[in-house]
């Protein structure tokens, strides 16, 4: 029952993010994440909290603290297509985890600059994912 009520609320907050047109929340950038639903095919857009890198941006699968995995990770995951939406324009993404010593170096700088990622890790069981959002050409 939780879990649910959490999924509705998280809906409910990201329409009213994208309905207000916000680019920042909490002293951070957002961009939104569109996804295909693995299991649904249906199309969910999500703001995050991003760090632009390289010609793409890292984003933290922290579900804002929640110990599940977030769904547009899981649809990534996946393979499900999907659509970073920044500066009004959409781009085509892949997103793939970091792993190793350069996660452990993201992961310490998107918590420095981005937000305080940390206060969720210690929330959680399930090690949070960073995730590098690559654009595709189609």
């Amino acid at each position: 029952m939780r879990r649910a009520l959490f999924v509705r609320v998280n809906r409910v907050v990201n329409v009213v993010v994208r309905r207000l047109g916000l680019r920042r929340f909490r002293g951070g950038d957002l961009l939104l994440l569109t996804t295909t639903g693995r299991r649904s095919g249906q199309r969910r857009t999500t703001p995050l909290l991003h760090l632009a890198r390289d010609g793409g941006w890292l984003v933290v699968a922290s579900n804002g603290g929640a110990d599940w995995e977030p769904g547009w990770w899981l649809n990534l995951r996946a393979g499900a297509p999907a659509t970073v939406e920044v500066d009004g324009r959409a781009v085509p993404v892949r997103g793939e985890e970091v792993t190793g010593p350069e996660r452990e170096r993201l992961w310490a700088e998107l918590t420095d600059r981005v937000f305080d990622f940390d206060s969720y890790q210690a929330k959680v069981s399930r090690r949070i994912a960073v995730v590098r959002l690559t654009p595709t050409t189609g």
